[in-house]
């Protein structure tokens, strides 16, 4: 996969985009999330995409939710408030929107890796829909990461 160093986005077309890597938090100006990691940013102004905002593909499907085909949106449809369904943080910014079951997914949220491996004491978290959090104590809120062993359960 292609990943370019700078980019005119539809949102700012009158500024370039260049591909930075930051350790510093970050409001991303599409999704209205927080970031921090790589990022597109226009040098001339305070202007911050995540990588994963700025380049979005129109639609996506989800292994998640099977027949489902999630649009690409600048912002929420409809009037109402919307609520991302993977951290049931509200939607205020870019969404992926299924028409067909009125699910939302920011687009980070949309693109969480299914395993994360620590890499050095063979743990590994799995991606699921929802169980208690062993942090929070929450039930059924949203998307969490659960060891194999399901001694660990951390929301998203």
């Amino acid at each position: 996969m292609r990943i370019d160093k700078e980019i005119i986005h539809p949102i700012d077309p009158q500024h370039k985009l260049k591909l930075v890597y930051t350790e510093t938090p970050f409001k991303c100006d599409g999704c209205k999330e927080a970031g921090i990691g790589l990022k597109y940013a226009c040098q001339r102004y305070e202007f911050d995409l995540h990588k994963t905002c700025a380049v979005a593909p129109a639609t996506i499907n989800h292994p998640f939710y099977k027949g489902c085909e999630f649009e690409f949106k600048y912002k929420p449809p409809g009037r109402e408030m919307r609520i991302c369904d993977a951290c049931t943080n509200d939607v205020v910014g870019f969404v992926y929107h299924c028409k067909g079951c009125g699910f939302d997914m920011h687009p980070c949220c949309a693109n969480l890796p299914q395993v994360l491996d620590d890499g050095e004491h063979h743990l590994c978290l799995y991606l699921k829909l929802s169980s208690s959090c062993h942090h929070c104590g929450g039930k059924g809120l949203g998307w969490s990461y659960r060891s194999q062993c399901k001694t660990i359960n951390l929301h998203v």
